[in-house]
């Protein structure tokens, strides 16, 4: 008997429910082993939080606001549809949902869906200094949407 004739015989094994399986253990270890978690949910020191201020206020101030308000809603009927305001970084929108190292790749590698108003700013600033905007970033949140932060604030709140 060849190995395509054993494989024709094996019971069969459903795939899409095996995956899902698999999927959710790993999911499941990687949420609890803290390797997603790694500096999500702590403040940053004071330096980090001080440095994160200063380019803050250079880069990210413009766009969204001096306490990370955002910029209000336009009504669709007079805006264009390419169009997407800058997002609250408070705890009033969903930034928080993000752990650090997602948003520092928002920072560094900007949005593709909203490329024209978050840019990638790779060019301009180092990985340390995303992560000092990430540390002054959360300085707009309670302590308990920080305990909340990333992947977890699904099962937080």
């Amino acid at each position: 008997m060849t190995y395509l004739q054993n494989f024709k015989e094996m019971p069969a094994i459903n795939t899409a429910s095996n995956c899902v399986s698999i999927g959710l253990s790993l999911l499941a270890i990687l949420m609890f082993s803290g390797g997603i978690f790694a500096e999500t949910g702590e403040r940053g020191s004071q330096d980090e939080t001080e440095r994160g201020r200063d380019l803050y206020q250079s880069y990210c101030q413009s766009c969204h606001g001096a306490e990370g308000v955002g910029e209000p809603p336009i009504p669709l009927g007079i805006r264009r549809l390419d169009y997407i305001v800058a997002m609250p970084l408070n705890e009033t929108s969903h930034a928080w949902h993000h752990g650090d190292n997602n948003l520092v790749q928002t920072i560094l590698h900007g949005n593709r869906r909203t490329k024209l108003r978050m840019p990638a700013f790779d060019s301009v600033l180092s990985e340390e200094q995303a992560r000092d905007l990430v540390a002054y970033i959360k300085t707009f949140w309670s302590d308990r949407i920080l305990e909340c932060q990333g992947p977890k604030h699904m099962s937080c709140m």
